[in-house]
């Protein structure tokens, strides 16, 4: 009996490790698609003919979108879409709604809540993998196709496998309630906006179209003053020598001609690099009669920024006619029609001093170096602003972006300008990524100085006032606390939060600048 128990043991165990050799070794992979599989089947069953094979995700169908737009499926273009990624809990990581981001409570005025922009084509692409997975191919619905277009909404249940490095999770403020985990599966809403083929092309429009709808654009940098009396009797008396009292005689009058209101290439062989030298925050219009009023720039031919506390509808009005306000108050209004010739070239100086805001196009502020603005705009200030320096001998070594080494040596001093460009001459077709970071920090200066104190009795309670005061300062020279002391680690914590705006690929950017005499 004991061999056969024996003999019973051996094939047990033999059986067992048979098993194991031809049991199949699943990689993370494989395991999460069964994971996710199984929560599919469990809460959204529906989805299951859902599934797709290439990147091993699901598709739920919110909006099939508009019909009879052209399909994105298939074709090099730029996107348009909203983003929320979610974990399979529900718990945000990251939006681009400012609504959810409120909700959320990390919202802030830093940052642009409106449809990220990101290429989408058959060699590559610069959207998250499981994204452009279902905007580029054509998507299994059940026994149906469907193509990507115009209003398209989609839910997908994303393995970390097709996450990819390019979620910009934590970053520039879309961030939601936590970090995502990357090697978790995710749930993402998305939501095209639109398309474009030519991006260079599209850009220049914008561009092209404000400057129309915004003063008037001008390409060849000749005078209209044949178009209104007035204009011409008042550029002949102001263009005059200082000696001559009667006659048509002028001086060069480029620099009138530049101030007519209407936008000119500082550099005329580059178009959508352009500047309108009559701006003033105190005026309504481009106009050289100088009318005064509360308004600047206007943003026609572009959807008003409309999302989020500050940039709500209805009140970029109200920050913009605080904001001239405030410009006003600070700088004044800048060198009249009347006062440009007399102007002095920024170039008199070696260095100027240059004074900011950086808008898009909707008239959302990404930037500026005035605290005036930013108290407006952010609701604090965080860093004091202090005024640009710009090297005028040789703009290139300022390292600012090519619009400004283009279009600042062209302005005076004292003078206020607007500079409107292409991302060609600001921060490239890449765009700038934005930012959001905090650091912490120990102030420790109330404890050093406690200890210090406590010390030093100590030292003049054992050795004397007079023998320990000598000892200090008189005979050695130096103060014993310091020699080998080290200071405690405890003290109070600061953390400091810096926020940066996104700058998006192909992004009209407009910079209101003044320039200190």
């Amino acid at each position: 009996m004991r061999h056969l128990s024996t003999l019973t043991i051996l094939t047990l165990l033999l059986t067992t490790l048979l098993s194991c050799v031809e049991e199949p070794q699943l990689t993370y992979n494989e395991i999460e698609q069964r994971s996710l599989k199984a929560w599919v089947e469990k809460y959204h069953p529906e989805l299951v003919d859902n599934y797709q094979e290439e990147g091993g995700y699901y598709v739920e169908v919110i909006n099939r979108g508009v019909q009879d737009s052209v399909a994105i499926s298939g074709k090099d273009v730029w996107v348009w879409f909203d983003f929320t990624g979610r974990d399979l809990n529900g718990t945000i990581h990251e939006t681009r709604s400012a609504e959810l981001a409120t909700q959320l409570n990390t919202y802030t005025n830093y940052t642009h809540y409106i449809p990220a922009f990101r290429f989408s084509g058959a060699d590559h692409h610069t959207l998250m993998e499981g994204t452009y997975l279902a905007t580029f191919n054509k998507l299994k619905i059940g026994d149906e196709e469907l193509e990507v277009r115009y209003g398209t909404e989609l839910r997908l249940y994303l393995p970390s496998s097709v996450i990819g490095s390019t979620v910009d999770t934590n970053d520039g403020g879309y961030e939601g309630e936590f970090a995502s985990d990357g090697t978790k599966p995710m749930i993402v809403d998305m939501k095209i906006w639109g398309h474009v083929n030519n991006p260079v092309a599209y850009e220049g429009e914008r561009v092209n179209s404000f400057a129309k709808a915004n003063g008037g654009l001008c390409s060849d940098h000749k005078s209209v003053t044949e178009d209104d009396a007035t204009t011409e009797a008042v550029r002949r008396r102001t263009t005059r020598t200082e000696n001559e009292e009667s006659g048509d005689e002028e001086v060069d009058t480029r620099p009138l001609e530049f101030f007519d209101g209407r936008w000119h290439q500082p550099v005329d062989t580059l178009e959508q690099l352009l500047v309108n030298y009559a701006y003033s925050p105190a005026r309504t219009t481009f106009d050289y009669r100088n009318a005064l009023g509360s308004d600047t720039l206007k943003y026609p031919n572009e959807t008003q920024y409309d999302a989020g506390r500050i940039y709500g509808s209805g009140q970029l009005g109200d920050i913009d006619r605080r904001i001239n306000e405030a410009l006003v108050e600070r700088f004044g209004a800048g060198i009249s029609y009347d006062e440009v010739l007399e102007a002095d070239s920024i170039n008199v100086k070696n260095v100027a001093k240059i004074w900011y805001i950086g808008r898009f196009l909707d008239g959302f502020i990404f930037d500026t170096n005035i605290d005036e603005v930013k108290e407006i705009v952010y609701g604090k200030v965080d860093d004091e602003g202090e005024a640009l320096e710009f090297e005028t001998t040789d703009p290139e070594d300022n390292e600012y972006i090519l619009a400004w080494e283009l279009a600042m040596p062209t302005l005076r001093l004292g003078q206020w300008a607007t500079i409107l460009t292409v991302s060609t001459y600001g921060y490239g077709i890449e765009g700038k990524a934005g930012t959001h970071t905090s650091t912490t920090t120990t102030d420790n200066s109330y404890y050093d100085y406690a200890n210090y104190y406590n010390y030093m009795n100590y030292m003049n309670n054992y050795y004397g006032y007079g023998y320990g005061n000598m000892y200090n300062s008189g005979y050695y020279g130096y103060n014993p606390y310091y020699y080998g002391y080290t200071p405690p680690t405890t003290g109070t914590t600061i953390t400091t939060t810096t926020t940066s705006a996104e700058i998006q690929s192909y992004a009209p950017l407009m910079f209101q600048v003044f320039v200190e005499k």
